[in-house]
Parts: C-alpha cells; structure tokens; sequence
C-alpha cells in the first residue's frame, strides 16, 4: 500500500513550530521567573548584575580605523606639485602642437605657386 503523502502547505508548518516555541520560551521565562522570586528579590538582582558582562557606549569610545580631522597640509602640498607638473605638461605639448600647426599651415601657404593670368 502506498504511502501517504503530506500535502500540507510548509508555511503553516513553520507557522506551527514556531508558535510551539513561541510557548515553550514562555514557559522557561515562567519558571525562571518563579525561580528568581523565589530566591528573594535584592540577592537575585545582585546576582544577575554580577552576571551581565558590562555595557560599552558607542560614544564613549575613541573613533576607530579612520581619521576624523582633515588630511596634513604635506599631503596636500605633494598632491598640489605633483598637479602643477601635469598641469603644465599639459600647457607644454599644447603649444608645441599648436606650433607644429601653424609651421606646417604656414609652410604650405607659403611654398603654393602663384596664380597664373
């Protein structure tokens, strides 16, 4: 005989195990509870914050891995040197090209015959 298949839909399964756990940490919180007032109030808080590892603030804490101030005036004097070589690189080819134009430009008009009558 075959067997039968479970065609139930897997959201509702996941639905129903968590719920089910859902009541089974509500029920360990209960007794927990019970267990802690049971014991007496003041020596179980005592106790509990003996436990707790402390809590570290975000603000009272040093910034970490980057730098809040702005980058050194020497950083900024290498980047600015290094820029004004290019820029003036730059500005060097540029006129030699436009040198180069105008030569050959005047070269061509120059060496073209006269116009015959």
């Amino acid at each position: 005989m075959p067997k039968k298949r479970d065609d139930s839909n897997p959201l509702e399964a996941k639905r129903r195990s968590l719920e089910h756990q859902e009541k089974l940490l509500a029920q360990r919180r209960a007794e927990l509870k019970a267990q802690l007032e049971s014991r007496g109030a003041p020596e179980a808080a005592a106790a509990a914050k003996a436990d707790e590892p402390p809590v570290w603030r975000m603000e009272d804490e040093e910034p970490f891995g980057y730098e809040t101030e702005p980058a050194r005036y020497r950083h900024l004097a290498r980047q600015r040197r290094r820029d004004m070589i290019v820029f003036f690189a730059c500005i060097t080819v540029l006129l030699i090209v436009i040198a180069v134009l105008l030569w050959v430009v005047w070269g061509h008009t120059a060496s073209a015959p006269a116009p015959s009558v």
